[in-house]
Order: C-alpha cells, then structure tokens, then sequence
C-alpha cells in the first residue's frame, strides 16, 4: 500500500468514530493552532488597515483552496460527478464563511462592517459545531486523512477570521446592521431551501434532521415540515439575534469597568 492509497484513499483504515479520541485530539490540535495564530496576529495588525485586509484575504484565498482541493478529489474519485457535486455545494451555515470573508476583505465602508460583524457572531460557532460534531466527516474517515484535515482547517478558518476580527477590534456592531447580518444568513437558508427542494438534497438541514439535533425540532414539530422550516430559521438567524442581546450588556459593563479603574487610577 502507498501513501496515496492510505491517506487519501483510506484503504484498509477504519473511521475515527464521532467523539473519539483522534476525531477531538485533532480537531483541538487545529482549531486552537488557528486561534492562538489569529490572536497573535489580530493584535499586532490592529492599527494596521493593509495588514488587515492581507490577513484576511489569505484566509479567503485558504478558504476557497480548501474548497476546491476537496471538490476536486471528490469529483476526481466518484462514479456519480453530478450528484456528487450536488452534494457538495456549499450552502451549510458553516459554509457561510466561504462569501462572506472574501467580502469582508475587498468591500469598503458599511458592507464590510456587516461582514466583518458576521465572522464575529458566527464565526467560532462554526469553527467549534463543524470540527466537534463533524458526524458526516468522523464516522465515516480516519481523522489524519486527506477528507477530515479538509474539513478540519476549513472550519477552523471560520474561528481563525472571528478571532482575528475581534481581536483586531475590526467588529462595529452598530444596531442599525442587525437586520443586514441577520439578513446575510436568511439570504443563505432562502438559497439553500430552493436548493433542497430543486434537487432533493438537505442543506442547512431544512428538509430533516438528518441525526443532527434538528432531529428533535423536527419530532418535536411532529414532523410538520412547514411548521419545522419555520423553526430552523428562528433557530439560527434567532442566534445571532441572541448573540447580540449578550453582546450589548456585557460590552457596557467592560466599559464601565474600563472607566472606573481609570478614575480610581486618576
């Protein structure tokens, strides 16, 4: 057996399995690797406009790479290209971070704010859903293989860009954007639910469950697919409203804070 038929092909080599102990040593090797490297780099562009946009555009340039390279391998390696690569679309909420940090890179102004805002909400959740509950990745690879790396450093970039933009300081956060970065993944879901019904396939999980935890809003809804598509938006545009309702109590009290130490420093 060569190189090429053990790692890329996986021949002979059973799954990691989800949760076990080379899916999540791996994936925390990465992802932790991705985010100290952003908080190190964060803080030394932060002053630094060109060095922000060269450190984001390499993650969008890295992102799409990643992308492409797995694309590719699967279509290089199936029988079925067509349904093969109607399956790989990227259309998952994780797969958000593939348009919107290639935009954040380039726009200018109130466009790249709301962007910029996106990768901070959203960013660590898909770094941290897509590497520990990678069931579709981990029950079916060894974790050191050509796929799993793939899917590793690909959401890993997601967390990587969060930690950068807020240690940067990149992220605004004005109120007059939250209904355009709520808006960016309605866009998303509304795109991927046309999707699924044109061609059959589940992303963002608006046909079923699939075994995700949407399992249970799908029972839980007695299997109402109307009813249950409804909440699957709330759910996820519903975070990032969440997310923010946090953000703003918690940032007035770190400011107060800030203010008084000052003072008392005085």
């Amino acid at each position: 057996m060569n190189f090429y038929e053990w790692f890329f092909l996986e021949k002979d080599r059973p799954a990691a399995g989800l949760f076990s102990w080379s899916h999540l040593l791996s994936v925390t090797i990465i992802l932790v690797s991705l985010i100290v490297w952003a908080y190190f780099l964060g803080k030394k562009y932060r002053d630094n406009p060109k060095g922000q946009r060269i450190v984001l555009g390499v993650a969008s340039i890295a992102i799409w790479v990643l992308y492409i390279m797995k694309m590719g391998f699967l279509l290089a390696t199936t029988s079925d290209i067509a349904n093969t690569f109607l399956e790989n679309i990227p259309l998952f909420f994780c797969d958000a971070i593939i348009f919107v940090v290639p935009i954040a890179a380039l726009a200018r102004g109130r466009a790249q704010n709301i962007c910029l805002d996106f990768i901070a909400i959203c960013g660590f959740l898909m770094g941290f859903m897509g590497n520990y509950f990678a069931g579709n990745i981990y029950s079916f690879h060894p974790a050191f293989s050509y796929l799993s790396l793939i899917s590793a450093f690909s959401h890993g970039i997601a967390s990587f860009a969060a930690m950068f933009v807020f240690k940067a300081h990149l992220n605004k956060m004005e109120k007059r954007d939250i209904p355009f970065v709520i808006g960016i993944l309605f866009v998303l879901m509304t795109i991927a639910l046309v999707v699924d019904y044109a061609t059959g396939k589940n992303y963002m999980f608006l046909l079923g469950g699939d075994g995700t935890p949407f399992e249970l809003v799908f029972n839980w809804v007695q299997q109402n697919l109307i009813g249950y598509q409804i909440v699957v938006y709330v759910m996820q545009c519903g975070y990032i409203g969440l997310f923010y309702a946090i953000y703003y109590p918690l940032a007035k009290h770190i400011q107060s804070k800030k203010k008084k130490e000052e003072a008392y420093a005085d």
